[in-house]
């Protein structure tokens, strides 16, 4: 991927579902920082460790929430309110 952003055609380079034993091992060897780790965080699943390490790390972290996860309907029920 690297040689993709050295010939112009992408400018970033993401990773996604990463933990921080996998992230060690992309930053020992990447040349270029990832732009961003996109991992499952939501209300039920806050994932601070690896939030933390990201920060760390200064990885911004894209979080993710499946629309099928446990909070879905009191989300739904907030935006309803909302309206």
């Amino acid at each position: 991927m690297e040689e993709q952003v050295y010939a112009g055609r992408v400018l970033h380079i993401g990773l996604s579902n990463f933990n921080a034993s996998q992230m060690e091992k992309i930053m020992k060897v990447a040349r270029i920082r990832p732009a961003c780790n996109q991992i499952e965080a939501n209300i039920y699943f806050q994932n601070k460790e690896l939030i933390a390490f990201c920060r760390g790390m200064r990885i911004p972290v894209v979080a993710y929430a499946p629309l099928g996860n446990p909070g879905i309907n009191i989300y739904l029920s907030i935006i309803q309110r909302e309206k």
